[in-house]
């Protein structure tokens, strides 16, 4: 074999190698590149979820907050009116002019009491929101 033969055979077979690796590196970037692309669709799905579920749980909320805020406003209005209520009915003329008492009976004798209006509507408050519950059907 002369030298020339030897040095393309040398090449011939430089190239055959190169063309090895180059392959084989398509391949290897070929496969890192889809794994990579399924490791962000994989991720994406997880992060989909997650601001799904993260969604739920805020309309969840706002909705739970919303009914409270129904239910405090609801019972607002309710004392309002059952203030009003007796507001009025104190204010009638006949309890104004005699004045709401209460006979204490005691072991010596009777003792007839003025009644405090404020501690009275404290007193009749419960009763009276419970009637209207009732009445209500709440």
């Amino acid at each position: 074999m002369s030298l020339e033969k030897i040095l393309e055979r040398i090449l011939a077979d430089a190239q055959t190698e190169a063309d090895r690796f180059i392959k084989e590196s398509h391949r290897k970037a070929d496969e890192i590149r889809e794994k990579a692309h399924q490791q962000g669709k994989e991720q994406a799905e997880v992060l989909l979820e997650e601001v799904e579920r993260q969604g739920r749980l805020e309309a969840s909320r706002i909705v739970t907050q919303a009914r409270l805020d129904k239910r405090i406003k609801i019972l607002v209005c309710k004392k309002e009116l059952i203030d009003k209520v007796l507001d009025q009915a104190f204010q009638k003329e006949r309890f104004e002019e005699k004045g709401l008492k209460k006979k204490i009976i005691m072991k010596d004798g009777e003792k007839e009491v003025s009644f405090d209006q404020e501690k009275l509507k404290q007193e009749l408050r419960p009763r009276l929101e419970s009637e209207i519950a009732e009445v209500l059907k709440i």
